[in-house]
């Protein structure tokens, strides 16, 4: 019985430091995974606009380089945050690759924008943002990934399941000046 008691303090004690004295991002994260009742779905295709999956820079009748999408990672949930009030989410990862034509011998921060839309089964845009970026220029090809850890789409009290969407991703043209 003795040990018992001992083992059930330690239990508590520990679970009492990590509460107390760990990071808050755990807390939250263990907070939303016990209150919030999250389910993975389908997620909805997801294309490059036609023509925006990558541009070249130019500056003074040089092209200097061109910008693609390298790698883009995705996952799907729903929050059911109270009763009929559904959050379907999409989380995207995304990297980028730099392929210089003229060699760059000053290093500076080179700016660039793209878009995320998100269209329904009748191509009408549900949500869009655009997203500003940047990375410092160097020599030689390099893949950059996203400032953030994360982009996320949600779209709320949806009627049907996102899963019949589209995602569209692709470059905003007027990026350079």
């Amino acid at each position: 019985m003795l040990s018992y008691i001992i083992r059930l303090l330690f239990y508590v004690s520990f679970f009492l430091l990590l509460a107390c004295g760990g990071p808050s991002i755990q807390i939250g994260s263990l907070e939303e995974e016990l209150f919030i009742n999250k389910t993975v779905i389908t997620c909805p295709e997801i294309k490059f606009i036609e023509g925006l999956d990558k541009f070249t820079v130019n500056h003074e009748n040089k092209m200097l380089y061109t910008l693609k999408f390298y790698e883009v990672k995705w996952k799907c949930y729903s929050n059911i945050l109270e009763k009929n009030n559904k959050i379907d989410n999409v989380d995207l990862y995304i990297s980028f690759i730099v392929d210089y034509i003229e060699d760059k011998n000053d290093f500076k921060e080179e700016k660039f924008s793209f878009i995320v839309a998100l269209l329904n089964e009748d191509n009408k845009i549900i949500t869009k943002k655009k997203i500003n970026r940047y990375f410092f220029s160097k020599s030689k090809s390099e893949i950059i990934g996203d400032n953030e850890a994360f982009i996320n789409i949600k779209v709320n009290n949806s009627a049907d399941n996102i899963y019949n969407h589209k995602l569209l991703l692709g470059f905003y043209r007027n990026i350079t000046e």
